[in-house]
């Protein structure tokens, strides 16, 4: 049976809910934008046979606290990673982050590199694109005032790729149902503080710093991180590995979850 625990820590003021399923070596991961921890599911009921998964709620999101301000940044949220490994008296562990959990994930190898055992970085960028910064904006600018509902339909429709809308609609129309269905809905204050958070992301300069192993995972259809984007990441990191979803968008790891998480696991437990 596969250890279950809900817990709440405080760290930088504010309380984090984190989830701590399985046991072995720590691996954290971590959500993007403006979804909760618990998003990750799908792939830590796997991982979890053989990795203590640390899931937390990013500030802003899930059970965690949402402190209300114009912008958070991935700086202070990768100090909250920390925070919380301190918390949970974690000294080493991987890490894995997707979107702009990948941007929090990269800010806490450079400040802590003898913590992290490796790197996983999936549909994420170092600095923003035009388009990026397009689409965020716009997605926060109709927070306010537009239905749920339309507004999860759009961005589904950019985060999911072509294939998977085309040949697999009852995956896009679970997840309405089951996001639709969460019980700890997101302020829209609190969502365009995290959306800005990612606009204001840039570790461009320093990708030549992260040292411990690191794989690269991307769709080859992602609308939101462009194939220039993934090969800053995959040219400026020394020794990245690096695996591309042939028709994944920017949720391939749920698009094929079992692909990815096996692609996942490989590298994890070759970097025990």
């Amino acid at each position: 049976m596969i250890l279950h625990e809900d817990l709440f820590v405080k760290v930088n003021g504010l309380n984090f809910h984190v989830q701590k399923v399985g046991s072995g070596t720590p691996l954290i991961m971590i959500m993007g934008l403006g979804a909760p921890g618990e998003k990750w599911r799908h792939n830590f009921e796997l991982l979890s046979k053989w990795f203590q998964c640390i899931v937390p709620d990013n500030r802003g999101a899930g059970q965690s606290d949402k402190p209300e301000a114009y912008s958070y940044s991935t700086d202070e949220m990768s100090d909250d990673i920390i925070g919380i490994m301190d918390a949970l008296h974690i000294k080493e562990a991987h890490v894995m982050g997707v979107s702009m959990g990948g941007a929090i994930a990269q800010l806490v190898a450079l400040k802590v590199p003898d913590r992290v055992k490796s790197l996983i970085l999936t549909s994420t960028f170092a600095s923003v694109s035009p388009a990026f910064e397009k689409a965020i904006s716009l997605l926060c600018d109709l927070k306010d005032d537009t239905d749920p509902v339309v507004l999860k339909q759009l961005n589904l429709w950019m985060t999911y790729g072509q294939y998977t809308q085309n040949h697999y609609p009852e995956k896009i129309a679970k997840t309405i149902e089951t996001d639709g269905a969460y019980p700890y809905p997101m302020p829209a204050y609190a969502y365009k503080a995290q959306g800005r958070a990612c606009l204001s992301h840039d570790t461009s300069k320093r990708l030549r710093e992260l040292k411990m192993p690191v794989l690269i995972a991307a769709g080859a259809k992602d609308l939101f991180m462009n194939m220039e984007k993934t090969m800053e990441l995959v040219n400026g990191i020394p020794h990245a590995e690096f695996y591309l979803s042939p028709e994944g968008g920017h949720v391939h790891q749920w698009e094929n979850p079992e692909i990815y998480d096996s692609i996942v696991l490989g590298f994890l437990l070759k970097n025990e």
